[in-house]
């Protein structure tokens, strides 16, 4: 039943990731992307159990949420304009975050990094390397970390 559960989740999200991303949303495109997230379901349970991965606390799903679609828009400008301007490029690299207690480490780096401006490289003991394309903080981040760096 549990993994039932997890299988339905995780294609709900890749679904609606899908639709987000597709630029006109017909009856072909949904059933294609439906397959597809199936297919991506399947191997997002199978890795998460070979792992041994578990979702972690609910702790600041709430504002990360809330924060997510905000962070989706402004990153999306970030990174056009990090297109267009070479000279932005400095800013982009590594660094660390520390989240609040009790957020799941799994689920937070897997928000951050359906950004187009972070993604999450490591993660150990609530501690998340990711590499971003600016130095800025960004809602979804301070969300997770409570402000705190």
């Amino acid at each position: 039943m549990r993994s039932a559960i997890e299988l339905l989740l995780w294609w709900g999200l890749l679904l609606l990731l899908n639709t987000v991303f597709i630029s006109s949303v017909t009856p072909l495109e949904v059933a294609v992307g439906g397959g597809v997230a199936l297919l991506g379901a399947l191997g997002a349970g199978a890795v998460r159990r070979a792992a041994g991965a578990a979702p972690g606390g609910p702790a600041r799903l709430a504002q990360a949420l809330w924060a997510f679609p905000w962070t989706l828009l402004a990153d999306t400008g970030r990174l056009a304009l990090l297109v267009l301007s070479p000279a932005r490029r400095r800013e982009a690299g590594f660094r660390t975050v520390r989240l609040r207690p009790g957020t799941g480490a799994a689920w937070a780096a897997a928000l951050l990094s359906s950004t187009p401006g972070t993604y999450v490289v490591a993660t150990e003991d609530g501690v998340l390397t990711v590499h971003a394309t600016s130095s800025r903080v960004s809602l979804l981040e301070s969300a997770l970390t409570g402000g705190a760096r």
